[in-house]
């Protein structure tokens, strides 16, 4: 008997003109795209909206053997960069580098860029299909890009409306006006693969919940035996991680909304979690950027306290700093102009502090910055920390077992353990239907209440 699953990826395989393909959380999603390409003639290419979403596209293409030159996986953002800034006359990009805000400049000229027929023949050249995943969370000019596309090559959208999280900024499109009188829909994958194996009743109540949201019902954690529920507090949250750590095996996920509680917890922890960073890193950017003017003033006093301010921000251990002889020669070395010097201070640093490291990746990306300003190709140490980024970008970041994160930054991933660290704060019904999907085999929910009535 054929199941959902093969007609989807049949149909995903066979289709000339757009289609869509809706998806709950682990219910094989990703799993449709690569056997879909796998079977596909041609080379695909494979959009998604994360850097975490390329990561684990490519991940499951390695793991079916999938040759490289039948896909190429980017995100929406970084592909569109690369040919708006490849025609800057046409696109009428204004920035190269974007950072933060300057990334909605990218869609605008992408769209103007692929109005010229030439573009279409540059594509058809470079590709035999699309496949577009997370479409929920495509903004506007997003979906006018794609719609672009379906003229000249065979789209297919996959996404699920239940984990649209990306509408903070522009209209993201309405799957029922705005997708499905475009792409036609395939059956919905409603198998919940992902817990089939290792707690497949978790998976069962896991579904009953998304039923309640999407009828905007409220949800009682008592009612589910597999969900384990704690009142929310600062300290409950460092117990439960603590507790998890030390007695399940595998991935663990802590989960907040905001960013700054995500440093705040993983600081609490003294390094047994990660906090990942956003891609724009931020922190790293701004500091940079001072670094720059302080150079041209020869002011390396200041840049000696602007790169131990950016170290202390990523380690819960800071005393190290009091102590006037800690690595007074490296430091002295910085004072007199020598930037090849802070790699060895960042490393010093981090084998020092050891395990009270709770933001390595702030700290590598500061090192990468430098080791690429010492290449001497960057007129800048922000070109540098950009270039450094884009690699991150490009090639995904280290994986960590144990990290604590943001709904924005973990979507589409799959973790061992999920704990909800502060279900009140997750603003709506769809952050927390991501947030409490990330867990195959035990999911834990922090809240003040286990009754939840949870936003659209």
């Amino acid at each position: 008997m054929v199941d959902e699953f093969d007609i989807v990826v049949e149909q995903l395989v066979t289709a000339k003109s757009p289609v869509s393909v809706k998806a709950a959380a682990g219910c094989g999603k990703t799993e449709a795209i690569v056997r879909a390409v796998a079977l596909s003639t041609g080379k695909q290419l494979v959009l998604t909206h994360t850097n975490a979403g390329v990561a684990a596209l490519r991940s499951r293409f390695r793991k079916h053997h999938v040759p490289v030159s039948q896909y190429q996986v980017d995100t929406i953002a970084s592909w569109l960069l690369k040919y708006a800034s490849a025609y800057p006359s046409m696109s009428n990009l204004a920035v190269a580098k974007p950072q933060g805000n300057d990334w909605g400049e990218v869609y605008p000229a992408a769209q103007k860029l692929f109005s010229y027929a030439f573009l279409e023949n540059v594509l058809m050249a470079s590709y035999d299909g699309v496949y577009i995943d997370e479409y929920q969370d495509c903004t506007q000019l997003q979906h006018a890009i794609a719609l672009r596309l379906c003229n000249f090559l065979p789209v297919r959208v996959l996404g699920d409306p239940l984990q649209g999280i990306f509408d903070f900024c522009d209209p993201i499109v309405d799957w029922q006006t705005d997708v499905l009188p475009t792409f036609n829909p395939t059956p919905d994958l409603t198998q919940p693969y992902r817990w089939q194996n290792s707690n497949p009743e978790l998976g069962k109540q896991l579904g009953d919940i998304r039923t309640k949201l999407l009828n905007h019902e409220p949800v009682d954690i008592n009612l589910y035996p597999e969900i384990n529920w704690q009142p929310w507090s600062e300290n409950s949250e460092i117990e439960v991680c603590k507790y998890v750590k030390a007695h399940k095996r595998g991935t663990i996920a802590g989960i907040h909304y905001w960013p700054d509680d995500a440093h705040r917890t993983a600081k609490g922890l003294n390094g047994l979690y990660q906090s990942i960073e956003e891609m724009d890193c931020k922190e790293l950017m701004t500091t940079v950027r001072r670094i720059d003017e302080w150079l041209l003033q020869e002011n390396f006093t200041a840049i000696i306290s602007g790169i131990k301010n950016l170290t202390m921000k990523a380690c819960a251990e800071r005393s190290i700093f009091s102590d006037k002889e800690y690595l007074k020669k490296e430091f002295e070395q910085l004072q007199n102009g020598d930037l090849s010097i802070v790699p060895k201070i960042i490393d010093s640093i981090t084998n020092d502090i050891g395990k009270k490291v709770y933001r390595k990746e702030l700290l590598n990306e500061m090192k990468n910055t430098f080791q690429e300003f010492s290449t001497e190709k960057y007129s800048s140490i922000y070109e540098a920390a950009f270039a450094a980024r884009y690699r991150t970008r490009v090639n995904g970041r280290k994986p960590e077992n144990r990290i604590i994160s943001r709904t924005l930054l973990i979507k589409g991933l799959e973790f061992n353990h999920a704990i909800v660290l502060n279900a009140d704060k997750l603003q709506n019904q769809k952050n927390f239907y991501v947030a409490i999907t990330r867990g195959s085999e035990s999911l834990t929910i922090l809240s003040s209440s286990p009754l939840l009535n949870l936003d659209k």
